[in-house]
């Protein structure tokens, strides 16, 4: 046509529109501005150069086009939606979502400012606005599968995951083919619990599209949580090596690095993230935790880097409390965690829940639990009140708890992950402790009080806190086992010594494979048996079996087995449990301690470091715990070789443990309304 005619203004535009969909804007620029100079008042050559120009960056030029389009055609709604993409790419969201409801207001059925609009409500964090927009939308039939796609992806970041994947599995049956429903799918798949279906669909993603940077990250994510960390690497690095600046996969190759043991690796990736994001709150935990869990710094310099996280993070405006009040009061206790659910936590939690005085105290539960199960229900039944938190921001959250009236409001996460920590920093109550779910300071200067033990921490700790640490009388946990638990079980005497550790393979470091090596070449034909999550991947199975091989202990001497949630019945197989260090056991070692298996644990100066002798001390059974390297391998053998003192103590350590300490319910309950009484008392 423009060889008969190249002056023909409509076939320079089409021409245009076939560069830009074959993904050649340069080409397509030349052709609308060919359009344009045969005819300058071209409002769909326009609005067609605007928005190449818009998708190449050039926001300035792209702008002034559609500007110029809006005044030759102020009711174009084509117009008001590419000026709102334009301007929703230079982040300028109220403007763009002005221009997107001139588009409605003048063509009310236009998808895509119907599409743009309510991603641009996501953008800006409107998020429940985001998702009435869609819903809205879909009952007016308009938008079908991008639509469903869009709400999905809004109910993902609300943490309405059940009600995410209904819309994206309507989504799927309209366009199985596009790769984005199958991304936000396997998001909300994750986490209702279904892993397995959640792989399925980011690879599906990936086949259809091989570069989805997106789907990498989030298949190298659900990959980890299944122990599978080398194929996860393999897409984390596909990430990387695109987008060396891409946050999410930094911090998702640290928590991989972290679980093989490579502290210096996931530290390195961790800082990445922040040089680059310094508001990623969850970079930023999981660096804290990584050192403090593993005792990878000085405690000055501890201290400090948990300061870091406040100053970071915890700049917020703080709610203001009476300076007066009753000391004598029914306490409002409010406890906030990620983990009301099966988890270890909750083991600890339930029975102080379970025995609180309900004369004493009136127990709030905030709960940041997408996916409740039936540990959540029965927690639920325990606490006088429920909160979810869940799609709450922090400033809600910490509104709802300053509005319940709060006296006292525990942490019970820390650093760990889905805490919910920068609630704490708005003060919504006017005593904040943290208890039970980590081993460090949080470094919040609003958290009054961290609540350990004599054990834990002796008056001569070497560790510092932004806290006052408060010391339980008494070990600062009491077990409750699984119901599940199976009978102990004996072993006979002409079996060969079998030692054991079901805790993460992070806390098996190269120290701990040399001294536990020393203790099987010092025991003839022990076996070592080693179940835990990241032993689902072949690879790793390889390395630890290479480590052991570099100091005398074959391959056939080690059982490296994946997790199972009835992991307590593999108890039966071990003799003698090995604690790692410095990050000692804490439930594994109650758990084998229940089973009726002896734990030799070591001993250092930090609570990370203690867990195995505050709760060997609670029993009884201070002896099996060791303050050197030389001593633990000595009492690890000497057990080894008593089979009558094994015996004894595993006809009598499940017994032992329900009438000690460890296992007396009601008596943490009374000493921790002890403590809140006190700390009442004192502000």
């Amino acid at each position: 046509a423009l060889g008969l005619k190249p002056d023909y203004a409509e076939a320079w535009n089409e021409l245009g529109l076939i560069y830009y969909q074959a993904g050649n804007p340069g080409p397509a620029m030349k052709a609308y501005r060919k359009a344009l100079e045969i005819r300058p008042s071209y409002v769909t050559a326009l609005i067609n150069l605007g928005n190449v120009l818009s998708l190449s960056g050039e926001f300035a030029s792209a702008q002034e086009c559609l500007l110029h389009a809006l005044t030759l055609a102020p009711n174009s709604a084509d117009a008001h939606c590419k000026l709102g993409n334009n301007l929703r790419s230079m982040k300028k969201y109220e403007a763009a979502l002005d221009h997107y409801r001139k588009a409605l207001a003048i063509r009310p059925d236009h998808t895509e400012a119907w599409n743009n609009m309510g991603i641009t409500l996501r953008e800006h964090g409107q998020l429940q606005e985001a998702a009435k927009h869609f819903q809205d939308a879909l009952r007016r039939k308009i938008g079908g599968e991008n639509t469903l796609c869009n709400l999905g992806c809004v109910l993902n970041l609300q943490g309405l995951y059940e009600e995410a994947r209904q819309y994206l599995q309507q989504a799927l049956d309209l366009g199985p083919e596009n790769a984005e429903i199958h991304d936000n799918l396997g998001i909300a798949l994750i986490n209702t619990g279904h892993l397995q279906s959640a792989v399925e669909h980011f690879r599906r993603a990936l086949v259809l599209k091989p570069d989805y940077f997106e789907a990498h990250n989030n298949l190298g994510f659900a990959l980890r949580l299944l122990g599978l960390n080398t194929e996860a690497q393999h897409h984390l690095h596909q990430v990387l090596r695109k987008q060396p600046s891409h946050g999410k996969a930094l911090n998702n190759l640290g928590n991989v690095l972290k679980e093989l043991g490579d502290y210096r690796g996931a530290l390195e990736h961790y800082r990445q993230a922040l040089a680059l994001k310094p508001d990623y709150v969850e970079a930023h935990s999981n660096l804290l935790f990584l050192l403090s869990y593993n005792v990878l710094c000085p405690p000055r310099q501890m201290l400090e880097e948990s300061r870091q996280w406040d100053i970071a993070h915890g700049s917020n405006p703080r709610f203001q409390h009476p300076g007066t009040g009753d000391p004598g009061k029914r306490l409002r206790i409010g406890y906030v965690s990620p983990d009301l659910r099966r988890h270890a936590v909750s083991y600890f939690l339930e029975p102080i829940l379970e025995h609180h005085d309900p004369q004493q105290v009136e127990v709030f539960c905030y709960a940041e639990v997408p996916r409740p199960d039936d540990v959540t229900l029965r927690l639920q039944k325990l606490a006088h009140h429920w909160r979810s938190t869940v799609g709450m921001s922090d400033e809600a959250a910490a509104r709802q708890i300053h509005d319940d009236g709060i006296d006292i409001l525990v942490d019970l996460a820390g650093h760990t992950a889905h805490s919910r920590l920068r609630v704490f920093t708005f003060k919504p109550a006017p005593v904040q402790a943290t208890y039970l779910g980590y081993c460090a300071t949080t470094g919040l200067e609003t958290m009054d009080y961290w609540i350990t033990d004599e054990i834990l921490h002796p008056q001569d700790t070497i560790e510092l806190a932004t806290e006052t640490i408060y010391r339980l009388p008494r070990c600062w946990i009491a077990y409750r086992p699984s119901g599940q638990a199976p009978p102990v079980s004996q072993r006979l005497p002409h079996e060969p010594i079998a030692f054991g550790c079901f805790n993460d393979l992070s806390k098996i470091t190269p120290q701990v494979i040399e001294l536990w090596a020393s203790i099987m070449r010092k025991v003839p034909h022990s076996r070592l048996i080693l179940k835990t999550r990241a032993l689902a991947d072949p690879r790793t199975r390889e390395q630890i079996s290479s480590q052991f091989s570099q100091h005398g202990i074959v391959a056939d001497r080690l059982t490296l087995l994946p997790a199972t949630r009835d992991y307590l019945a593999a108890y039966h197989d071990v003799d003698i449990a090995l604690d790692p260090f410095p990050r000692t056991g804490g439930a594994t070692t109650a758990d084998a301690l229940w089973m009726g298996v002896p734990v030799i644990s070591l001993a250092g100066a930090r609570f990370i470091e203690r867990q195995g002798l505050s709760m060997l001390s609670a029993i009884g059974l201070r002896e099996l715990v060791a303050f050197s390297t030389q001593e633990y391998l000595h009492k690890a053998v000497q057990l080894a070789n008593d089979h009558e003192r094994r015996a004894r103590l595993r006809n009598s350590l499940r017994q032992k443990m329900a009438q000690s300490p460890l296992c007396d319910h009601k008596d943490i309950a009374h000493h921790l309304e002890r403590a809140y009484r006190a700390m009442w008392a004192n502000y």
